[in-house]
């Protein structure tokens, strides 16, 4: 009966370090970045879920300990660090900034990870070669290794952001569902 016992808390234990499946109308990317700037390299790994009007961007280090949870919304974008400290403001970038100085266009790169330009700013799409090259807002955003998802459109695996002071690589493992 003992065994029983220990077996059943370790699967639930398991059960609850599994990533849970989508709810219906989600989409999630999970994967890793790497961002070059002159202050220093940094790395983590994301899940981004987007459902409706709403996404939530998880960054974890590389060994999984959670880094902040940016939230965004139609009424702005809320952070929450590891350490429990939250901030809130309109724009995602700039808590993006002040919670972990690193410069990432989080308002674009929710649209660019689907592999569409962000509909607030003018851009140049050109497609070559399997590659999507969308210039937009100072950045230049390289698209590539597209996959299918079911009936929807095909998605990026490998995002290439650059500009002059930044480059981040962005690789997707997977899209759910």
């Amino acid at each position: 009966m003992r065994r029983i016992a220990v077996l059943l808390a370790a699967g639930a234990l398991l059960a609850g370090c599994a990533t849970p499946p989508p709810a219906p109308g989600e989409l999630v990317a999970l994967g890793r970045v790497s961002i070059k700037r002159p202050q220093g390299n940094d790395y983590a790994n994301f899940v981004w879920t987007w459902h409706g009007a709403e996404s939530r961007l998880d960054l974890n280090n590389p060994l999984g300990q959670t880094l902040a949870q940016l939230t965004l919304g139609p009424n702005g974008a809320r952070y929450r660090a590891a350490d429990g400290r939250a901030l809130s403001a309109a724009d995602a970038d700039q808590l993006l900034q002040d919670g972990l100085g690193w410069t990432v266009p989080v308002n674009g790169l929710a649209y660019w990870l689907k592999g569409e330009a962000d509909p607030a700013s003018p851009a140049s799409i050109r497609n070559t070669d399997g590659v999507r090259t969308i210039e937009q807002a100072g950045w230049r955003i390289e698209l590539s290794d597209w996959r299918a998802r079911g009936a929807g459109q095909p998605l990026p695996r490998r995002l290439h952001l650059t500009r002059p002071d930044l480059d981040l690589r962005i690789a997707i493992s997977e899209w759910q569902p």
